[in-house]
């Protein structure tokens, strides 16, 4: 597995390169394509949720308690307004609600390397933050849509080559955990048509959206 000051740097490259090329031919502005790249980033990170402990969990958690209710704050906001004492209470309970209870949920029911790490996860990620970005408009919500699943996939592909060892130097050998990052399926069954079910609402949602 990659090291994580790996999977962070990965994550910035592949985010600025998307957001960047977005950005030059006009197809975002300059503060979507700066939301897109927080996305993006974040997306090539977020398959460490297995990692129980340590820096990853932390800061994804970090990152995650505020970019998700933010985003959701606009459509809250409609219904409920946005006077300040709604909003400390919103965004207290949501950073408490996202760093304790859903990161102690994550914790019991991910495994290292299990379907957080597979290409079903990476179409996931991708197909959240289009219709998390839905409302943007379609251009800008598939933009950030792709910028989530290539950056995630990045985090694959790094496990993946992370995987590959030489012995003496130049001997090329495979790692135990060469394949279980680019995979469809993990050994829980029960994970496995989970994950897929997620995924088929999800995408047959932003169909009937668009």
């Amino acid at each position: 597995m990659a090291q994580f000051k790996t999977h962070m740097a990965g994550g910035t490259i592949a985010a600025s390169g998307i957001s960047t090329a977005a950005l030059f031919t006009n197809a975002l502005t300059l503060t979507q394509a700066g939301a897109v790249f927080m996305v993006g980033f974040v997306s090539g990170l977020l398959p460490d949720l297995d990692c129980d402990t340590g820096k990853p969990l932390t800061f994804l958690f970090q990152l995650i308690s505020i970019l998700i209710p933010s985003i959701i704050f606009l459509k809250i906001a409609q219904y409920v307004g946005d006077a300040p004492e709604f909003l400390i209470c919103y965004f207290t309970l949501s950073y408490l609600f996202f760093s304790y209870i859903v990161c102690s949920i994550i914790k019991k029911i991910t495994v290292h390397r299990g379907m957080l790490h597979s290409l079903p996860f990476a179409l996931l990620c991708g197909a959240i933050v289009y219709l998390l970005f839905s409302s943007s408009g379609e251009h800008v919500a598939i933009i950030a849509g792709l910028a989530a699943l290539s950056c995630c996939f990045v985090h694959l592909i790094l496990d993946e080559l992370n995987s590959v060892t030489f012995k003496y130097g130049f001997i090329p050998g495979l790692k135990r955990s060469s394949g279980t990052a680019l995979k469809l399926k993990s050994d829980s069954k029960s994970t496995t048509i989970f994950t897929y079910i997620i995924l088929t609402i999800v995408i047959m949602g932003g169909i009937i959206h668009s």
